[in-house]
């Protein structure tokens, strides 16, 4: 047969991830529900029983007394008792808080123990060794939620003695809180006149030192003197402006006319012009010059300009023209000056006249200053007299108000309502025995039953494979007490019983093994259990028609060579089988035959036991063998002896393409489990999966409900709860 038609399986490797570190709750619960439902029905029977107990023998009855914090927003608050007693929920709650720590504490209950009420009590007979703390105890004090109160409750066994106590007790805290709040009033009252006294003599010492201050200062004429010194103040603020600006004009003038005398660009102004054009020696030389023209022309015209005269004339004029030209070059040179230094003069003027009201503004400033210092003086007296006038009238008030509070009950905390008999036990209950006997019993019970499940390592369950041992898992098998569509013999359920769960179980894990492909054909398979009657019979029978009904050839050959079971199954397999082949003493013609039902189904017996089994695996012949039959067949399954006992399974294991090993539910231990698949590791087995036979059906839980899915499916809803394993 070509290797085409064989049929390619394959599994996953063997995981090599860590075991889990404990099962789930779920599990546990699981597996354990009755435990946990006794468990928690006998723990609230004992829960019962102790409250039972408890009421006939040691009863207590609660009187309780409510009080009241009145919070006196208008009070004087010059004591630190008074600012706890705030107009807020919070001041309120610290009321609360510092009243419930007074009367809890030992000074005020061992003064509540000297009442008469507790010297005739029961109570103090059966707490002498030490009542203060028995009554501390016993004794409750809580805020009420969302309100102005707070509850003091004692219990005792004689409900009308917890009413006298916890009443004597209330009235003994109220004649106490009375009495210091009388002592407190007095005390601030006290400490208020004081300080109205010295207030009184403060106001007046400084009404003293305001007049005579406002008489030696002359008050209002300082303030008619600053008025005028601020108009003062204002006019040389101006004039300081100006004076800048001038001094600033005249300096940027300057520095004008002298930059255009060095550059030889400056320009006569018209004032200067006009004095160098009226100079009186360049007029007289102007005059000359008018003269000799006017001779020279009437020499011209008489002798005409050859004439000896006539060019002593034109001589004359020249040089009169030449002196004109000097004296006019000589005025306007003085003249430069004389704006330069006329304007250098300016400079300095209008600088001095800056500087001079610089100088009368800084005078005036002092002059203000001063009187601002003293009038500041003046207004800080005054502000000192008004606020001690002020601290006065508040003093003056708080001394009228105390005077109101000697007057009126002004106690911070009133009795709301005194304690009545109680009719009703404050323990024991029974809603709160029953709820500590639930919750204390089902804790017990859930670790308990962890601590079973913790202890218990059986393999029974599919999670105790992958999730715990972390193995791979091909598929489960139920106990065939628990399929009542199973008739016939199990293990030919595939064939004699198809609707059946079991033979559902083994088509699934013929499946899981037709979905691992991989590159390597998977042609033989070892079928081995952990340990005798772990059904690996069952299965690898199933398993071969199963695989045969899928018209592939399977050779199912018998490998326990110890304890053969084939042929219970199948009646026709011949005494001549696998240790025969190998001795030689007969061939596979001889040793094989086919079903009588199943075409495509051959069987192979283990023969006669003459050799060692050891010795026919490790015979050289055998992988020859292995060989033919694997070209001879689509499919060979071994069905070997248990893997814990005998070495003859681990070696064949080594030999074929995959091994599948058969787990009885809560037969084996978790322990074997690892120490086989060392084994199996060791020589190189390639663990398909494992298999996990005889599973049973619990009250609750995974096969439970995997029965139920399947009956409903195959049978229909109706009759399906009917036909459930345990119904």
């Amino acid at each position: 047969m070509t290797q085409s038609n064989a049929m390619t399986l394959a599994a996953d490797q063997i995981v090599d991830a860590p075991p889990s570190p404990g099962p789930k709750l779920e599990q546990v619960l699981r597996r354990h529900i009755w435990l946990i439902i006794i468990g928690t029905i006998i723990g609230i029977l004992i829960a019962v029983g102790l409250f039972l107990a408890f009421r006939k023998y040691d009863p207590l009855y609660r009187a309780s007394v409510v009080f009241k914090v009145v919070p006196h927003p208008t009070n004087p608050l010059t004591s630190g008792q008074q600012q706890l007693i705030g107009s807020t929920s919070s001041g309120v709650d610290r009321m609360m808080n510092t009243e419930i720590n007074f009367i809890r504490s030992p000074q005020f209950l061992d003064q509540a123990i000297t009442l008469p009420a507790f010297q005739n009590s029961t109570w103090l007979a059966a707490n002498k060794s030490d009542p203060g703390h028995a009554l501390r105890k016993q004794l409750v004090l809580s805020p009420l939620p969302h309100s102005n109160n707070f509850v003091m409750s004692f219990s005792w066994h004689n409900p009308a003695e917890a009413r006298t106590l916890v009443n004597a007790i209330a009235n003994l805290y109220m004649q106490q809180l009375h009495d210091n709040e009388v002592q407190r009033i007095s005390g601030d009252a006290s400490a208020v006149n004081e300080d109205e006294r010295k207030l009184e003599q403060q106001v007046a010492d400084l009404e003293a030192r305001v007049e005579t201050y406002r008489i030696a200062n002359d008050i209002p004429g300082l303030i008619e003197r600053r008025t005028v010194l601020a108009t003062t103040l204002t006019d040389l603020n101006a004039l300081k402006i100006h004076a800048e600006i001038a001094a600033q004009q005249a300096r940027e003038d300057y520095l004008s006319l002298k930059k255009q005398a060095s550059n030889n660009t400056l320009m006569l102004s018209p004032r200067m012009q006009i004095t160098v054009d009226n100079d009186p020696t360049l007029l007289n030389l102007k005059t000359s010059l008018l003269q000799a023209r006017q001779s020279i022309a009437v020499s011209t015209k008489s002798y005409g300009t050859n004439f000896g005269g006539t060019r002593q004339l034109l001589i004359r004029k020249a040089s009169i023209q030449r002196q004109i030209q000097r004296e006019k070059n000589r005025l306007t040179a003085r003249a430069k000056l004389e704006m330069i230094e006329e304007a250098q003069n300016k400079m300095l003027s209008a600088e001095a006249m800056s500087l001079d009201a610089v100088k009368r503004l800084k005078a005036e400033h002092q002059n203000i200053s001063d009187l601002e210092t003293a009038l500041t003086k003046y207004e800080a007296l005054k502000s000192s007299l008004s606020h001690a006038e002020k601290l006065l009238a508040q003093v003056t008030k708080q001394a009228s108000l105390l005077n109101l509070d000697r007057a009126s009950d002004m106690v911070h905390v009133r009795l709301s309502s005194l304690a009545v008999i109680p009719k009703m036990r404050a323990f024991p209950l029974i809603s709160h025995f029953l709820i500590v006997g639930v919750i204390a019993s089902l804790v017990l019970s859930l670790g308990l039953a962890y601590l079973v499940e913790v202890t218990n390592t059986k393999v029974s369950t599919p999670r105790d494979i992958t999730g715990i041992m972390r193995l791979p898992l091909l598929g489960f098998i139920p106990d065939h007490a628990d399929d009542p569509m199973l008739t016939g013999n199990p293990m030919t359920s595939v064939r004699t019983a198809p609707s059946s769960m079991t033979a559902e179980s083994f088509r699934q894990i013929r499946g899981r093994l037709a979905a691992c492909v991989t590159n390597k054909p998977l042609q033989t398979i070892l079928v081995a259990s952990f340990s005798p009657g772990g059904g690996a019979t069952t299965v690898a029978s199933n398993l071969a028609i199963g695989i045969a009904l899928s018209e592939l050839r399977v050779l199912l050959v018998d490998a326990n060579f110890y304890r053969p079971n084939l042929k219970s199954i199948f009646s026709n397999i011949p005494d001549v089988g696998l240790t025969d082949i190998m001795a030689g003493n007969a061939t596979l013609e001889d040793a094989i035959v086919s079903s009588q039902d199943l075409p495509t189904l051959f069987l192979l017996g283990g023969g006669s036991r003459e050799k060692v089994p050891t010795e026919l695996t490790e015979h050289r012949a055998f992988p020859e063998l292995l060989e033919k039959l694997k070209s001879s067949y689509d499919m060979v399954i071994f069905d070997g002896a248990p893997l814990t006992f005998v070495s003859d399974s681990i070696n064949l294991a080594a030999r074929v393409d995959g091994v599948i090993s058969i787990l009885r539910a809560g037969m084996i231990t978790r322990g074997t489990v690892s120490r086989i698949r060392e084994q199996l590791r060791s020589v190189h087995a390639n663990l398909l999966g494992l298999v996990l036979n005889a599973t049973q059906a619990f009250s609750s839980g995974y096969f439970r409900q995997n029965y139920r899915a399947f009956f409903q499916y195959s049978s229909g809803a109706k009759d399906a709860r009917a036909r459930l394993p345990g119904k």
